[in-house]
């Protein structure tokens, strides 16, 4: 008989013992309020966005060898950038270059180091190719810009210029100032 309380003893002891420790009160808590920083960057590697018209077709597609997230922000940095852009009438332009960095919304692209942009050439002479330093691209409204040198290259043709605004869509282009150009028959 005293081994049987004893026994039911020891086990309601266990018992006890055991929601003890299991309690709620007594488990490690982590902290829940996980700051942004305290939190991972992404990378992505060859990697391509694509946006799309209202109609459904690919209107712009970016390629990079590589995409990071600046550090604990909403801003990427893409890395050896190809970018596309089918315009409404047809042309095609391929901005190229070394450093991209999209602002916070995906609304405008910087690239910087070695950018070009060129049109395609389609019944014509030969592509116009802007060399410049460093150029701001509005994805939405198509339009390209820069307050740096420009070298814009047309068949034997060449035109230099501090400044340049393109509107893709319009197939317009404007140089802002200290234009200079050298046509070769």
């Amino acid at each position: 008989m005293l081994f049987r309380v004893f026994t039911v003893l020891a086990v309601l002891a266990v018992c006890v013992s055991t929601w003890i420790v299991s309690s709620p009160a007594r488990r490690r808590q982590t902290p829940i309020d996980t700051k942004l920083t305290d939190l991972p960057g992404y990378y992505l590697k060859n990697a391509v966005l694509t946006d799309y018209d209202v109609a459904g077709n690919p209107s712009v597609r970016i390629e990079a060898e590589r995409i990071d997230q600046i550090w604990h922000s909403s801003e990427v940095a893409l890395y050896n950038i190809r970018v596309a852009y089918q315009s409404p009438n047809g042309q095609n332009w391929v901005m190229v270059g070394d450093v991209a960095h999209v602002q916070p919304g995906g609304k405008v692209v910087d690239v910087t180091g070695n950018v070009r942009l060129q049109g395609d050439a389609a019944g014509r002479g030969g592509a116009a190719v802007i060399h410049t330093d460093t150029l701001s691209y509005n994805v939405p409204d198509a339009v390209a810009s820069t307050k740096s040198d420009v070298r814009i290259d047309f068949a034997q043709h060449t035109l230099t210029a501090r400044g340049l605004n393109a509107n893709l869509k319009e197939r317009t282009m404007r140089l802002e100032s200290k234009v200079n150009g050298r046509f070769h028959p």
